[in-house]
């Protein structure tokens, strides 16, 4: 069966669904568009959409790639011309293209980017500072929980590809790792740079990335 890959931006007052919640959205939107979606078997089917990479709620995303299953291939520029009539407002499909039998979006996905904005009053010289003073560090260990309610020790030192402070967008750039076998969450790191409410920062995902013969490569 043939899936429909995605790339779509979530923005606006979606960034407070959960990944459950937006799961339902797409599902709702897929079946007033018209996709025909391919249904699990059993008592309780239901269509497969799959996230590449499940954005943690509050954040924005300018990358969000998505997997669904169709039964057959269509017309879906016709769908992102009249997108407005399925989707919400908020959620904007820039793109998609048909695959077969590819791994899961997931288990690719390695690195992240972000853009993180501290609306508070904070010097950019003091923001520069902290960074500086991150990566000086060798390691840098926090407490993670696991999925069985245990908390391990994790150096998220060694989960930082890249972090800067952009003066041309007073925004602080973090590229990190993210995915199934290494993840950091944006708010973490920057919880173990400068001190500030989380209610006070917007966090933009701008890019998703693959390992492809020790290099990244964008996801889509």
């Amino acid at each position: 069966m043939p899936i429909l890959r995605l790339k779509a931006k979530k923005n606006g007052r979606l960034r407070f669904l959960s990944h459950l919640e937006s799961l339902k959205m797409l599902e709702r939107s897929m079946r007033r568009a018209g996709v025909p979606l391919k249904f699990s078997n059993g008592f309780n089917p239901h269509p497969n959409i799959s996230f590449a990479s499940p954005l943690p709620v509050g954040s924005l995303s300018d990358y969000e790639i998505i997997d669904v299953d169709v039964i057959n291939e269509f017309d879906f520029k016709e769908i992102i011309s009249n997108q407005t009539e399925y989707f919400p407002m908020e959620f904007t499909l820039m793109d998609g293209y048909f695959i077969e039998n590819e791994k899961s979006l997931m288990s690719q996905v390695t690195a992240a980017d972000y853009l993180v904005k501290i609306n508070a009053d904070i010097e950019s010289e003091d923001i520069k500072e902290a960074i500086e003073t991150f990566l000086d560090k060798e390691s840098v260990i926090i407490k993670k929980k696991t999925k069985r309610g245990r908390y391990i020790d994790v150096d998220i030192r060694e989960q930082v590809q890249d972090l800067i402070f952009d003066d041309e967008v007073e925004m602080i750039f973090m590229r990190i790792d993210t995915g199934s076998v290494s993840n950091l969450k944006p708010l973490a790191l920057l919880d173990q740079i400068i001190i500030v409410p989380h209610e006070k920062v917007d966090v933009l995902r701008t890019k998703l990335y693959k390992g492809e013969e020790g290099n990244l490569v964008e996801l889509f």
